[in-house]
């Protein structure tokens, strides 16, 4: 057989001979590329012909015959079966087993084992030559055969999408993983700098075990989390020595899951991680660069329609997720809530009581009339010829300008005015974030509504408020119990990390295939119980090696939340904390008590009418209610201890742009010294003239 040409007619033709496996071992890089090459090409060719798939072995059905772990029948029973044609078939639901052919190895089930190892082996071959082409970019007369007279190429992007013709991306994500998962081509294997980064990744990648795309995953958890370090001023020394602990586990996983399981789960890793780096720090979403702002963007298109999408914090997000799961089942069956939390959430002993003290606080707070009709004169006034035609608006809502520049919306302590220009320069906040805050704040009032006063969905009976569950170490300030002893304490750092069990082999087989291994497992032994049969090994309940609670900050129904993301929430949602002993047993759990009632909302905001901020004009049914002293702090749910903020102000006063001080009965907001090295006390003109 003739093989095709793959290289250019230059020097001595490539030996093909190396095809026989006695001279493999003597055979150069080039020779068994060449070779590997080859033989793709006749796989595709072959494939290529419909008439291959004929040729395909199928899996045979046969009476006894048992397709439980790849266990074939024997030649002699299939020469029995074919000597036999007067046996009459059986029908599909007279069939008691499948039987896997001999040569396995050609069906479509191996063929599809065999070609994902391919693929593998081909990116983290790809990766290897990228590293190889870094090396050689100071020697490029010598490696790639240049002429002194013509110009290098400038580094060794431009080299790969020139000889390579690969994309920008796909370059960069092969010099990427080099570094992390190559040894340095032509360093001291004896160096410890020489080796990849990960060698337990760099080992199962280049083995073919694990795919490029969860290595991606695993390579972009690396650089999160140093641009988190360095955002955090955590040394980076640390961040490697808790990958380094967690190395094996995120090996295992990128073999075991799928790309958008390892995601998913990266996400609670990559919580828990920063959490143990820096317990008092942001969470990893706050922390990166271009955070979610939260701000209404907008993009007008040619046939009169548009988009409208928003970037929302991990807060803000899981809120609207979690409205959506309730409101989304059409058949009026609530999201699974576990029956603890329900009841602990509800009481149901205790609703009548409670409604009782709400009634009676609704009637002892009223709005004023007075009240009302300034809030109609505020709406009037802000209805004037300033604002622009619906032909006006930009096609970004962020380039939006209204006339009120120099409107008076602030004052300070001594009773001078501030224009909203001065306040934008203290705090800017977007037409875009303007807009976002009062659909957010919409949002939120409809949560915190009576379900059957809007004809929205209960879930259980309860409102569609979102559930926070951690264990007691994470959240025992938001509890208001005391810290856990030191010898119960979870350590910080990689040893209070608790890894997953992801895999464990299967305790019926007495033979299993190499790690690694293309095939199945092979059944043999089934070690003392039936299959099918469930088999309870040991103790009947999990034992926990360690005298500390493992981590957990989760929002119910939605995965992963970070400590710092669930205290934004403080104000508004329920918190329940959770001693969990191992995986599946809840030792005890309490809830939060920090909801403010209807009475005192309805007081709170006809008090304040709007956002409280310095400049803010967004109306009160669209704010949040704001603990002056904060909650985790000990301060009170109470109308004296309580402000009216929009969302966006809000998540500012959280993370500590402004600070709220309250000075002979006035609420005042003073920046933060790098927003005002003056730091002055502000407050809200516009809603308290």
């Amino acid at each position: 057989m003739e093989l095709t040409s793959l290289l250019p007619n230059v020097g001595a033709p490539v030996p093909t001979d190396i095809l026989n496996l006695d001279k493999l071992s003597d055979a150069s890089l080039g020779e068994m590329v060449h070779a590997g090459t080859q033989l793709l090409n006749l796989i595709v060719t072959t494939m290529n012909d419909p008439t291959t798939y004929d040729t395909i072995p199928t899996f045979i059905t046969q009476p006894g015959g048992d397709w439980n772990g790849y266990q074939p029948q024997t030649k002699s029973a299939l020469n029995d079966q074919a000597a036999s044609p007067e046996m009459p078939a059986k029908s599909g639901s007279d069939l008691d087993g499948v039987v896997a052919p001999e040569n396995f190895y050609d069906t479509l089930q191996a063929l599809g084992l065999m070609f994902g190892r391919l693929e593998h082996l081909t990116e983290a071959a790809n990766t290897l030559y990228a590293s190889y082409v870094s090396a050689s970019m100071s020697e490029q007369q010598r490696y790639f055969g240049t002429p002194y007279d013509v110009s290098p190429f400038r580094d060794d992007r431009q080299y790969l999408r020139q000889t390579r013709g690969w994309s920008g991306a796909k370059t960069t994500k092969h010099l990427q993983r080099a570094p992390l998962v190559t040894h340095t081509p032509g360093g001291d294997p004896n160096v410890w700098s020489s080796h990849p980064t990960y060698p337990a990744v760099a080992e199962s990648f280049t083995s073919g075990r694990l795919s490029a795309e969860n290595l991606d995953r695993i390579l972009g958890m690396h650089t999160e989390l140093h641009d988190y370090a360095g955002a955090c001023d955590v040394p980076p020394g640390m961040v490697d020595q808790v990958m380094a602990a967690f190395e094996p586990v995120l090996a295992e996983a990128g073999e075991n899951v799928s790309p958008e399981e390892l995601s998913a789960a990266k996400k609670g890793w990559m919580d828990q991680i920063a959490h143990e780096l820096n317990a008092d720090g942001p969470s990893p979403s706050q922390a990166l660069r271009k955070p979610p702002d939260n701000a209404i963007k907008t993009k007008s298109f040619p046939e009169g329609g548009g988009r409208i999408s928003i970037n929302a914090t991990p807060e803000v997000y899981d809120q609207f997720k979690n409205f959506v799961l309730h409101m989304l089942k059409a058949d009026n069956t609530p999201p699974d809530i576990p029956q603890d939390i329900r009841n602990l959430i509800h009481p149901t002993d205790g609703n009548e009581h409670d409604d009782r003290n709400a009634a009676a606080q609704d009637d002892s707070v009223q709005p004023c009339e007075e009240t009302k009709d300034e809030s109609a004169g505020q709406s009037e006034s802000s209805s004037d010829d300033r604002f622009p035609s619906v032909d006006e608006v930009p096609d970004n809502i962020d380039d939006l300008r209204l006339d009120d520049a120099g409107l008076a919306v602030g004052e300070d302590a001594q009773g001078n005015t501030y224009t909203a220009n001065n306040l934008q320069d203290i705090d800017p906040l977007s037409s875009g974030q303007k807009i976002a805050a009062m659909l957010i704040g919409m949002f939120r009032t409809i949560l915190r509504m009576d379900p059957a006063e809007i004809g929205v969905k209960k879930s259980h009976g309860a409102s569609a408020q979102l559930v926070i569950v951690q264990d007691v170490q994470t959240a025992y300030r938001a509890l208001g119990v005391p810290p856990l002893p030191p010898d119960v304490q979870r350590p910080p750092g990689p040893a209070g990390m608790t890894p997953p069990v992801i895999r464990r082999p299967n305790p019926d087989t007495s033979q299993h295939s190499a790690p690694g291994g293309l095939g199945p497992e092979r059944v043999g032994d089934t070690g003392g119980h039936e299959s099918g049969e469930p088999a309870v090994e040991g103790n009947t309940r999990f034992l926990n090696q360690f005298p500390w609670a493992p981590y957990r900050s989760e929002a119910l129904n939605h995965g992963s939340i970070h400590p710092a993301d669930a205290e934004i929430l403080s104000c508004d949602s329920e918190l329940v904390a959770q001693l969990w002993d191992g995986p599946d047993t809840v030792l005890n759990q309490k809830r939060t008590q920090r909801l403010f009632t209807v009475a005192q909302r309805r007081a709170i905001l006809a008090r304040d009418r709007g956002c409280q901020a310095p400049g803010c004009t967004i109306s009160a049914v669209f704010c949040d209610i704001h603990h002056i002293k904060d909650w985790l702090a000990g301060g009170n749910t109470s109308v004296t201890n309580a402000v009216t903020l929009c969302s966006h102000h809000h998540a500012a006063t959280h993370i500590g742009k402004w600070r709220i001080r309250k000075v002979d009965g006035f609420i005042w907001f003073q920046p933060a010294p790098w927003l005002d090295p003056y730091q002055p006390l502000l407050r809200n003109l516009y809603w308290n003239r």
